[in-house]
């Protein structure tokens, strides 16, 4: 099966804005279908702004045991992230071309400031 590549710059622009840092925590199924989360986190979620993309907001999905910042932390205003091994995966919903986003980890991007 053919896989499409995606520019990463070109899709996301070179400007990306931290707003919040979210746990993804387990999620295991129980006897009667329904699901309970479980105290066990699995990563971190990094939601962003992409200002050159007319602010965009969009999810990275990471497997980093430590965050940028806590979830629970007041994340400085303005704080510019680069994501490290950021892929872009297509896919579709309901005929619609959806776009989502997993990386190694979130950091500070030196190179803006």
């Amino acid at each position: 099966m053919l896989k499409p590549q995606i520019d990463t710059p070109k899709t996301l622009g070179a400007t990306l804005v931290l707003l919040d840092v979210i746990e993804r925590k387990e999620v295991i199924k129980k006897e009667d279908g329904s699901f309970d989360k479980t105290d066990n986190i699995l990563g971190y979620n990094y939601e962003v702004v992409c200002l050159e993309r007319k602010f965009e907001k969009i999810i990275v999905k990471t497997e980093e045991k430590r965050p940028l910042f806590d979830p629970d932390e007041e994340i400085p205003g303005d704080t510019l992230v680069a994501f490290e091994n950021l892929t872009i995966t297509p896919w579709v919903k309901d005929g619609w071309i959806q776009l989502s986003f997993k990386a190694s980890r979130c950091i500070i991007d030196e190179e803006q400031e």
